[in-house]
């Protein structure tokens, strides 16, 4: 593989929303997470549709692995994770309230990892009660790896070690997959099955 690329991987989680019982109607709502992929492109991954009859509480991870040019993390650092927090209609979905963060805010956080109440700004036309105060949020955690092509092979390297340095007393031949015994109980057991 090319040394110019690294391994990304990232692990998003909805976990919650508050502030949202002044929606109307009182069900079907789900977020909508939008990742830049350059190119003026970007990945759409929905949560699952929960009720705001009761808190809403998704507990839903994302993860996302891949190996991309070193330029990609240069240019992640302009964009931004856009979430949404959208209403199931009968055809399609509907815009409540969205959030941006800047990736460059994740990715400067300590050990990549961050976990937020994100303040959704109101769109307007949304179906929401009148004389309301309070903001809906949504609870998000990001945790980002990034490892060279370097780093991962002194992984897999030293996986590969542990795997020829397992201390068996009976040898290290991982082509053998079960002892005479085992032949013997298998035999019989096919002998039984027959029958």
């Amino acid at each position: 593989m090319d040394p110019s690329y690294v391994n990304f991987s990232c692990e998003l989680r909805i976990i919650q929303a508050r502030n949202i019982e002044f929606i109307k109607p009182t069900k079907n709502l789900f977020t909508r997470l939008y990742l830049p992929t350059g190119n003026n492109k970007s990945i759409q991954l929905n949560s699952k549709t929960v009720s705001t009859k009761s808190l809403p509480f998704w507990d839903e991870s994302f993860n996302l692995d891949c190996s991309c040019p070193q330029e990609f993390l240069e240019n992640l650092n302009e964009q931004n994770l856009v979430l949404e927090l959208r209403q199931r209609k009968m055809w399609g979905s509907k815009l409540i309230g969205k959030s941006e963060i800047p990736w460059k805010v994740i990715l400067e956080s300590q050990n990549m990892e961050l976990k937020k109440w994100l303040k959704m700004d109101l769109v307007s036309g949304s179906d929401c009660k009148e004389g309301m105060f309070t903001i809906p949020e949504v609870e998000l955690e990001i945790k980002v790896r990034v490892a060279s092509v370097a780093e991962m092979e002194k992984q897999n390297k030293r996986r590969l070690n542990n795997w020829n340095e397992c201390g068996c007393k009976n040898g290290h031949d991982h082509q053998t997959w079960c002892n005479t015994e085992d032949y013997d109980i298998f035999a019989l057991g096919a002998a039984l099955e027959a029958f």
